[in-house]
């Protein structure tokens, strides 16, 4: 169930925009052997629209929970609710984020992944969400590698699913051709309409074998051709990302906090041979290979991905960077400390088309 944010308070936390589903909420059952990872059944979705100094718009869905918050970043042609499932069986407070371009976010200035970087970092400096576990899978991995070399000692650890930006991705860079891309922006969203091509190529590419999450093939066919545009600026943007000079994997990055990256050795998309250029950005890098999984850890092995997550929330403690309760650690952009969130509203010229 996902509440719209209906006050024009300022910027409120997780818990604060939750807490009155929270007051009636029954109680949480215990989880099989994993107090950590219990599953808060009928907590509440609240989702807020965040405005970006030239009036833009950040989707924000949040699950209130306890700890220190996770911050949870999508691939391609995906929105913040593909974490439903993995937000609900977290405690911590967890916000999921539309990717400029998809879910209910407007499309970023430039086909670039700072500029992806640079609307998260002001939708969270305006939700004042700070000391946070950031997880970034696919596209949203090369986002939230921005974001950590950017945002310092606020991002408490950093988790990367196969990631984009640490290696050239041949298959995007097909498509920025001259003519295929025309092809492939036209031919998108009919190939998502139709259920047969877009189980074919999930199963193919993405998920080794497995079918998609029916709830991943009603987004996908409900808004094919309001989200194809935004798949263009992110296969530029991942394009890019790989062959600029100044690239994450030709260089040692600005962020020296814990690193946990995850592949599957049967993926696909993201090829396995960029985990050295992981250990290039990050020396201090753990990185995980698991034995025959795909691109999609979200839908293939849940429970075990709950359980990485958890992990990297331990490095983080262990090594010192979680700040005491209401501290702040300095951020090395605040120039979105001012901006206050623009709150859905129950109808009006103003409300975002809500995410399937």
């Amino acid at each position: 169930m996902r509440a719209p944010l209906s006050t024009g308070s300022p910027a409120p936390s997780c818990v604060a925009m939750a807490s009155a589903a929270l007051h009636s909420a029954s109680e949480r059952p215990s989880a099989n052997n994993a107090p950590s990872m219990r599953l808060w059944m009928g907590r509440t979705t609240t989702t807020a629209a965040v405005a970006l100094p030239d009036d833009r718009r950040v989707s924000v869905d949040c699950w209130p929970g306890d700890g220190a918050p996770l911050v949870l970043l999508h691939g391609l042609l995906d929105c913040a609710m593909g974490w439903k499932h993995l937000a609900e069986a977290m405690d911590r407070p967890c916000y999921a984020i539309d990717l400029p371009g998809f879910g209910d976010s407007d499309r970023p200035t430039r086909n670039r992944i700072s500029a992806y970087a640079e609307d998260l970092q002001a939708a969270l400096a305006a939700l004042d969400v700070h000391n946070f576990t950031l997880v970034g899978h696919s596209l949203g991995g090369a986002v939230a590698t921005a974001m950590a070399e950017q945002l310092g000692d606020d991002v408490a650890a950093l988790v990367l699913m196969a990631p984009t930006g640490f290696g050239r991705i041949h298959l995007a860079e097909a498509i920025q051709l001259p003519g295929v891309r025309g092809l492939v922006r036209h031919g998108l969203p009919l190939a998502l309409l139709n259920p047969v091509t877009a189980l074919g190529v999930y199963m193919a590419v993405v998920g080794n074998g497995h079918l998609p999450d029916p709830e991943l093939v009603a987004r996908l066919r409900k808004n094919a051709y309001r989200w194809a545009p935004g798949a263009a600026c992110a296969n530029e943007a991942i394009t890019a990302s790989g062959l600029s000079p100044r690239a994450f994997f030709r260089r040692p990055l600005d962020y020296h906090g814990p690193v946990l990256a995850l592949w599957g050795d049967r993926d696909r998309v993201v090829p396995l041979a960029h985990r050295e250029g992981v250990m290039t950005a990050f020396p201090q890098a753990e990185i995980s290979v698991w034995k025959k999984m795909g691109h999609h850890p979200q839908h293939e092995r849940p429970s075990e991905l709950a359980r990485f997550i958890e992990t990297a929330c331990g490095r983080a403690r262990a090594s010192g960077r979680t700040a005491a309760s209401g501290a702040k650690p300095p951020r090395r952009h605040a120039a979105a400390a001012a901006l206050k969130p623009r709150p859905l509203t129950a109808g009006g010229p103003d409300q975002l088309p809500a995410v399937a």
